[in-house]
């Protein structure tokens, strides 16, 4: 089965060898397809990337990015069919056989829809430190000046006793793997910033069709701390342009939360298949009033409520 690999890179210096160990990874990799949006000054090296079949880069100068969503969406906008889709960060490492254990995971789950979703555990480019080696579930933690949610994460209960996945009611945007319909039928908005990119998209998801779950066991790692890495909001500096950081980030605020307040259906909007209410009550989250509904929500209890399959 072919798997899409969606990876958005601004100036990382970790872009060239999570592709490389993407692909020695992968039980199949010449069945893998991975186009990266590449966000560079000019003074990168890709040339070990550039020319291998499986990967296109899409050559972007990173004075002209307006941020990560934007950079997924042209991405996105390259998808040609594939059997699966799979997002991830530039710097991620992965484990082996990832590709086959991903789809085996998904089957496994008898969803019509599977979306398999986490915050991957750490690692360290250097190896000073060893990387993390459990599993762990999204929750909410509090919320945002703007109103919006703050994600978290903390280690599934039991996780080993666990077959293969546990049900989740938040996404990570940075390991998203779901069936290729996900590229056709969920379209990354260009105009969200940062934060609410993944509340937005888990909604979104949520509502047109897809049943979201976390993996209960490591397949990938993730380098968090990037200390030296260059972000996207300290070179497009708050100049009073409508291209900075700040105008950018103030106006996806704005849209994130008119289409969390105002749910409609359609592009970039809600899906046709739940509503945003059967999200909310399955998520346990009041957007409006901007808090949580249950427990559930910030202890990671896993028991889905009976609104998870209410048709719109």
């Amino acid at each position: 089965m072919t798997i899409f690999v969606s990876v958005a890179a601004y100036r990382d210096p970790q872009l060239v060898p999570t592709v490389q160990d993407c692909l020695a990874k992968a039980d199949r990799p010449d069945e893998i397809r991975v186009v990266v949006c590449w966000q560079h000054h000019g003074d990168e090296d890709v040339s070990a990337i550039a020319a291998d079949p499986r990967v296109q880069l899409i050559d972007r100068d990173a004075r002209d990015s307006r941020g990560a969503c934007w950079a997924r969406a042209q991405i996105m906008a390259e998808y040609a069919g594939e059997d699966w889709f799979f997002q991830v960060d530039s710097h991620t490492r992965f484990a082996a056989g990832w590709d086959s254990r991903l789809i085996e995971l998904a089957a496994r789950t008898g969803a019509a829809k599977p979306l398999i979703t986490c915050y991957p555990p750490t690692y360290d480019p250097t190896g000073d430190q060893p990387p993390g080696d459990v599993p762990a579930e999204l929750v909410i933690e509090g919320w945002s000046d703007a109103g919006l949610p703050i994600m978290g994460q903390r280690t599934i209960e039991d996780w080993e006793n666990q077959d293969g996945t546990v049900p989740a009611r938040f996404l990570g945007a940075c390991f998203l793997f779901a069936p290729g319909s996900f590229a056709r039928e969920v379209l990354y908005d260009p105009a969200i910033y940062f934060q609410g990119e993944e509340i937005l998209l888990a909604a979104r998801a949520y509502t047109a069709g897809y049943d979201l779950f976390h993996p209960a066991e490591v397949l990938a790692w993730h380098y968090y701390l990037r200390q030296d890495s260059p972000r996207h909001w300290d070179d497009h500096a708050a100049d009073g342009t409508d291209a900075s950081w700040y105008e950018l980030d103030r106006a996806s605020h704005r849209r994130v939360l008119t289409k969390l307040y105002f749910p409609e259906v359609g592009h970039l909007a809600m899906g046709r298949h739940r509503t945003l209410a059967a999200y909310q009550e399955y998520a346990g989250v009041d957007f409006v009033a901007r808090k949580w509904t249950r427990p559930a929500t910030v202890t990671g209890d896993r028991t889905p409520p009976a609104a998870a399959t209410t048709p719109h």
